[in-house]
């Protein structure tokens, strides 16, 4: 599930979570192992549960970050979660006098986003980039993007313009664990990434959130029976995640803002729905423990 601002021709999920006056990325700390005008940046990914496909291969070809270099860099006051294409687009890719684009170093290749639910990651890339405060990434995709279900192999074809994914970075995402070192982890929403078309085609419309672990949370937990096919969401407000439970009916929603959160788990196949209220996240993982849902 996800939470990050998108910025390009690609749909990013995110609605405000409020407006807050967050601190930069950029603190100046120094590591004796990374040069002077540089810092470190690890990315990770991570994808939220799915239970309608098998596998779902993604082709990653590349993966940049915008730095802005200046001193007086100012601070975008907003805490979003769903976000959407639109200004954002122009506001990462745009020209400015005191920001560059550094080209972190990954292993380009297929990825199956469904190794990497439920709470797992991988290791994208850990690299020295310009010192700055962090603007977006900037993922590249290829077109070898597959989805297998049933054993049976489906094309994935990249949506009209989406071969270049921005995610646009907050000072609340930032988190320097280790002197003069970022990680971020990228939430790869592969149920929502999957747009069938009328003809039967599959399109990859690529959905992103960037998070980090030091100042978010997480709720997880089971839901049976899987034959009712519940969608869960975790919503505060007006804002909403989701997740689809795997096979198991496990499921995990990471990267929350400390709040209280609804969870609903919205049934099928004539089982009723049922919601659970006050589920306070503070930076911990909050376990449901299992939900049984009834005819």
């Amino acid at each position: 599930m996800k939470i990050s601002r998108m910025l390009a021709g690609s749909t990013v999920l995110l609605t405000a979570l409020g407006t807050l006056a967050l601190p930069s990325c950029q603190k100046g700390l120094s590591n004796d192992s990374i040069p002077a005008n540089k810092s470190q940046v690890s990315v990770y990914m991570t994808d939220g549960p799915n239970a309608f496909f098998d596998k779902v291969i993604v082709d990653i070809q590349g993966l940049a970050v915008k730095v802005d270099t200046s001193d007086d860099a100012p601070q975008v006051g907003f805490h979003t979660w769903l976000r959407h294409e639109g200004d954002e687009v122009a506001y990462a890719d745009r020209d400015d006098d005191h920001a560059v684009w550094d080209t972190l170093n990954i292993a380009p290749g297929e990825y199956n986003l469904l190794d990497f639910a439920n709470g797992a990651d991988t290791l994208l890339t850990s690299g020295n980039m310009h010192k700055g405060r962090i603007i977006a990434f900037r993922l590249t995709l290829g077109n070898d993007n597959i989805l297998v279900k049933d054993s049976v192999n489906y094309p994935l074809n990249l949506w009209p313009g989406s071969e270049n994914v921005y995610i646009r970075i907050y000072g609340d995402e930032c988190d320097e664990f280790a002197a003069n070192h970022f990680r971020f982890w990228i939430d790869f929403d592969a149920g929502r990434s999957i747009v069938r078309v009328h003809n039967g085609e599959f399109f990859l419309r690529t959905v992103l959130r960037a998070f980090t672990i030091s100042n978010t949370g997480s709720i997880e937990g089971r839901v049976l029976p899987i034959s009712a096919y519940p969608v869960v969401s975790v919503f505060s407000g007006g804002d909403s995640l989701y997740a689809l439970p795997n096979w198991s009916g496990e499921f995990k929603l990471m990267g929350l803002p400390d709040t209280t959160y609804s969870v609903f788990f919205n049934a099928s196949a004539g089982f009723q729905d049922t919601t659970i209220t006050g589920v306070k996240v503070n930076g911990d993982e909050v376990h449901l423990g299992t939900i049984t849902l009834h005819p």
